[in-house]
Formats: C-alpha cells, sequence, structure tokens
C-alpha cells in the first residue's frame, strides 16, 4: 500500500455567499500524483508545471514516456495536460491518445484533464474532452474531472471562429492564474466537475455544426498533406502527413534548435537543414521556438509569434529528453 503524504494547503480560497472570499488553511492527505503532458509552445507545460507544483505532484513529459510499450504507474491519481487540435474533427493530439492506450492498470485510478484552447472553451475544449474521456474509457478507466483553460493559441489564427473572440492576453493570464487554483482544490481532493450533464447537452446541441465543420477540415488536411481528394485516408491518417506543406526560406542558419524543441522527434537534419519526417503533431514547436522564424507551417499566422511566457527554450529542450 502505498503511504499517505501530507500537504499543506495555506490561504487556500473559497466562495462564501455570506462573507465572500475568504482564506483557510487546511491539512489534507492525498496519494501520489503524477502530471503528464504534451506542450510545443509552452502553454502546456507552464499549465501542467503549476497544476504539480500546487498538488506536489510529479511532472512527466508525455513525449518522454510514449517510447515505452507499455506504461505502468504506481500513482493513485493521474493528470493530462494537453492542447485541444481541430476539437471538432478529433481534439485530442495523436501522441496523447496514443500515450492513454499504453497506459496499464487505470480501473481504480483518479484521473483528471486539463484541456487548453484558444478559442470557445466550450467550443474547442469540450468536444476534446469528451473524445479523450472515451479513450479513457476504453483502457478501463474513467475521467472523473475536466477542466478547459485558454490561452493564446500556438497558430495565433483566430479567422475560422464564427463568433468575436477575445484576444486580450493579458486577461488570459490573469484568469489562468486563478483556474489553476480551482483545478488544484478540485484534485486534491479527488472532486468531480459540476454541471457534466449541462455540457453534454451542449455538445449534443453542437454536433451538427461539427459535422459541418469536420468535412471542412478533412478536404484541407487532405490538400496540406498531398493527398488525392478522392483519398480514403482519416483525420489520424492524414495529420502526420501534412507536414509536406511545411517550408523553410533563406533564413535558416542549420542551429538545429526546431530538431531538438520537437517533442515527436519528427524532424531530421540533412545537409544542415530540416526534413520533417511525417509523424507531424501540429504543435508548431519547431516555428515557434526557431531563432530566425524560418519556418513557414499551413497552419499558423505568418508575421506572428508566441510561446508561454513563463516557459524558455532550455525547458523545452529538457522536457523531451530520453
Amino acid at each position: 500500500m502505498q503511504h499517505l503524504r501530507p500537504i499543506l494547503l495555506l490561504n487556500r480560497p473559497y466562495l462564501s455567499a455570506n462573507i465572500g472570499l475568504e482564506k483557510i488553511t487546511r491539512r489534507i492527505f492525498i496519494l501520489n500524483t503524477e502530471i503528464y503532458y504534451f506542450s510545443g509552445t509552452g502553454n502546456f507545460l507552464a499549465v501542467a508545471r503549476n497544476i504539480a507544483e500546487k498538488t506536489n505532484g510529479k511532472l512527466i513529459s508525455i513525449s518522454a514516456a510514449i517510447n515505452k510499450k507499455s506504461i505502468k504507474t504506481e500513482a493513485d491519481s493521474i493528470g493530462i495536460v494537453f492542447p485541444a487540435y481541430m476539437a471538432q474533427l478529433y481534439g485530442v493530439p495523436l501522441i496523447v491518445e496514443r500515450f492513454i492506450k499504453k497506459l496499464e492498470d487505470i480501473g481504480s485510478k483518479y484521473i483528471f484533464a486539463v484541456c487548453t484552447c484558444g478559442g470557445l472553451e466550450n467550443f474547442n475544449g469540450l468536444p476534446a474532452l469528451k473524445k479523450l474521456g472515451k479513450i479513457i474509457k476504453s483502457k478501463g478507466g474513467k475521467l472523473s474531472a475536466e477542466f478547459s483553460i485558454k490561452l493564446p493559441m500556438n497558430s495565433l489564427d483566430y479567422s475560422h471562429i464564427p463568433v468575436p473572440v477575445s484576444q486580450n492576453r493579458e486577461a488570459m493570464f490573469k484568469n489562468y492564474k486563478y483556474k489553476i487554483e480551482i483545478i488544484c482544490q478540485c484534485v486534491t481532493n479527488k472532486g468531480k466537475n459540476r454541471y457534466r450533464i449541462t455540457k453534454s447537452l451542449l455538445n449534443c446541441l453542437m454536433t451538427p455544426a461539427y459535422l459541418m465543420l469536420q468535412k471542412i477540415y478533412l478536404k484541407k488536411l487532405k490538400k496540406f498533406s498531398k493527398e488525392p481528394e478522392n483519398t480514403n485516408l482519416k483525420y489520424y491518417e492524414l495529420m502526420p502527413l501534412t507536414d509536406k506543406s511545411i517550408y523553410i526560406d533563406e533564413r535558416c542558419n542549420g542551429c538545429a534548435i526546431c530538431a531538438k524543441v520537437c517533442p515527436v522527434q519528427n524532424i531530421k537534419m540533412i545537409e544542415d537543414k530540416p526534413v520533417w519526417q511525417h509523424h507531424f503533431e501540429m504543435c508548431l514547436a519547431c516555428a515557434e521556438w526557431c531563432p530566425k522564424k524560418a519556418i513557414h507551417h499551413w497552419c499558423r499566422v505568418e508575421g506572428k509569434d508566441y510561446h508561454h511566457p513563463e516557459v524558455k527554450i532550455s525547458d523545452m529542450m529538457m522536457c523531451d529528453e530520453k
């Protein structure tokens, strides 16, 4: 049996209808917690790191664990922090799906997930979390708590969102810090989400719109993967091939930073130039961390750059060491 570890939460806030925001100090006991994350621009590393620090959890990069034949953990609680990619079509990054399918004996584990997205949380985060829950269920586990956090998109492309979306980064980061506190309070007590029925109903109502978007996204993926329009390849087969539409310009100096930060080792340096190996994950790490801004992605706005301000390039290289 694992030993209980005492965690002292100081100045823990909670809301009271009568006296507003109060602060309490409470000693609670939790079992081992492991926080797994997948990150390209640093958003998800920053979120996972903050949660791990506040829950005394162990921080583990999914890309560092994925090469194992199977993944067993002695942790009682498992956290999964991931981005929503093309949420209405698939939502869960392919590497995250592969990781979950390698997990063993998770039936008794408390599992929570944090999905980060740049658009509308219910429109982007909800279907991605639903997809993740199904994958976990297929392995005999249960997603007990699910959260979404809005942070700047890695592509910085808001044009496809049908309604106005705030792009105020200061407001996003302020709200993100507040949400981290709520998430940590919930998971340290092995809490479950509220309003799950309401969210499920919303997801059902949005299904017709999702189906319409799926056709549009698939058409784009066929184009960027340079496959014929009549191909029968599915999303999970097309997405890795879309790196065929990534190119570099004359500013590339062969520094190989793109290959070093790639969380799925999808880049090889050939004659001092990056060559993509067709297991693309859409994280955009190579473009965002390129010091010369020489890499051009089909899914990224030109002339705009972003990575999480709390994350350094050395963090990205360290987190993917095998």
